[in-house]
């Protein structure tokens, strides 16, 4: 009689397997509609299953929602069958937000955690990009040696080397724009008043991110805007007698241009920022 039961279980397991994975494809695939008239069902039929959960991930419309649900999977199923996907999904959606900090802390668990996954060349890809847009190409060509020994079937030279050069392109293009934007602003930095020449003051506004007393927490806030590409600075604020340092983003020609920055880096950072006038 247990021997019938234990077989049961077993083809019944493997039923549930199978009707999820071929959702889970179909989600893939591209087919959401078709599989969220369908998931209430199996939502019921397996609602502690991982897999199930991958799915729902799957077809969240909420980007935020989507991955606490893979981010839940990690946490609670580290070795289920789609937690190697559920990391990539949260690394992709930290990827896509811009905030490759966080996009390589998990895309750094494929190669240790999944190795194996058949995602690895692609988070490889992603995590050193990541660092190297975030500004750490040192340490991104640290991890390319790394992970030239352990995946020595991997052409991880030609990555890095294909990746370093499309961050120096965008380098140069970068310096080109801000030449090009400083040649226009100098053509009309000058206007008439009274037929005199007055210079108008350019970059008026900042943000002000935090004032803190002791430097060494100023430079930790400063690294994570920094990290997260915002361009910071620490200046030294002297306050009634008594030395702050704060920290600093930006310069801003408009006002509501401040405002906008600001609400988005409370927005990504969970940091609150004040518009202040440069002197």
């Amino acid at each position: 009689m247990k021997l019938i039961i234990t077989f049961n279980l077993f083809f019944s397991l493997l039923f549930s397997i199978e009707e999820l994975d071929n959702l889970i494809n179909e989600a893939l695939n591209g087919s959401i509609e078709s599989v969220r008239i369908q998931f209430p069902i199996v939502e019921k039929k397996y609602p502690y299953d991982p897999n199930m959960l991958f799915l729902k991930g799957l077809i969240e419309s909420d980007g935020e929602k989507a991955k606490n649900i893979f981010l839940n999977i990690y946490n609670n199923y580290p070795v289920s069958k789609y937690s190697d996907d559920a990391v990539m999904k949260v690394a992709e959606y930290y990827y896509a937000s811009g905030l490759y900090v966080q996009s390589a802390e998990w895309l750094k668990k494929m190669p240790i955690y999944y190795s194996r996954s058949e995602h690895i060349d692609r988070a490889i890809k992603l995590f050193l990009n990541s660092l190297i847009v975030s500004g750490h190409r040192d340490t991104a060509i640290h991890y390319s040696k790394v992970f030239k020994r352990q995946f020595p079937n991997i052409d991880i030279e030609k990555k890095i080397a294909g990746l370093l050069n499309d961050d120096n392109k965008k380098y140069e293009n970068n310096r080109k724009d801000v030449f090009i934007n400083s040649e226009k602003k100098s053509q009309i930095e000058i206007k008439e008043d009274n037929g005199i020449e007055i210079k108008t003051k350019f970059n008026k506004y900042t943000l002000q991110t935090g004032a803190f007393s002791l430097k060494a927490n100023a430079e930790d806030q400063k690294i994570k805007l920094i990290l997260a590409g915002y361009k910071a600075r620490v200046i030294e604020i002297n306050r009634k007698n008594r030395i702050l340092f704060g920290v600093r983003v930006g310069l801003f020609t408009e006002k509501l241009e401040a405002e906008k920055i600001s609400e988005e880096i409370k927005n990504k950072l969970a940091i609150k920022s004040i518009v202040i006038t440069n002197e």
